[in-house]
């Protein structure tokens, strides 16, 4: 799917997954998917960049007080004088640089069932972080934004469809940051679709 993204498109990706990254999240979701738009609105027609909010660390706060849950594991070890980030480059240091990657690929061992194909990954929380897997609703974004410039004659999907992918996605978490921060979803999407035509 990431292969039919055009250029701007790879970079609003690549910037979602930094936002996840940086929240510490092991998923890229359409929340991230929201702030990496809001950071390069630029890449949208005018008419609807300025529907977006302007400020990022706006939307960012939004974000983290609607995910404001239990503490999260670097902060609990932090709390007991642990350095999560310590051990893991320990760990690199000792093991080779690839160990957390192949930690984190490692499948769980079933002995009481051969038969089944391991199907739970490790959940080492030195290895929680490093490799980022999408939300199912991240997925139906791309596949909706893949279709809506498939409808519009594009070649790939461009930041226009992933947006629009985005807000069609009804309960999305990316929406009720948009409706907190003030900007109605249905309003965006009709900017979006009287942009592209």
């Amino acid at each position: 799917m990431f292969d039919r993204c055009d250029a701007d498109t790879k970079t609003v990706i690549d910037a979602a997954i930094a936002e996840a990254r940086a929240f510490s999240h092991n998923y890229v979701g359409t929340e991230h998917l929201l702030v990496a738009l809001v950071q390069h609105r630029h890449l949208l027609p005018d008419q609807v960049g300025r529907l977006l909010p302007t400020d990022v660390e706006a939307v960012r706060g939004a974000l983290e007080a609607e995910i404001d849950g239990p503490p999260r594991d670097e902060e609990l070890l932090a709390s007991l004088g642990i350095d999560l980030e310590g051990v893991r480059a320990a760990v690199r240091h000792t093991f080779g640089p690839h160990a957390l990657d192949r930690l984190a690929r490692r499948p769980v061992r079933q002995p009481w069932q051969p038969w089944r194909r391991p199907r739970r990954q490790c959940m080492s929380i030195l290895a929680r972080g490093t490799r980022l897997s999408v939300t199912p609703r991240f997925k139906r974004v791309m596949e909706r934004a893949l279709a809506g410039a498939a409808r519009r004659g594009l070649p790939a999907i461009d930041p226009c469809a992933l947006l629009l992918g985005m807000v069609d996605e009804e309960c999305a978490l990316s929406n009720r940051l948009l409706q907190d921060l003030g900007v109605p979803p249905d309003e965006l999407r009709a900017a979006i679709l009287r942009a592209a035509s």
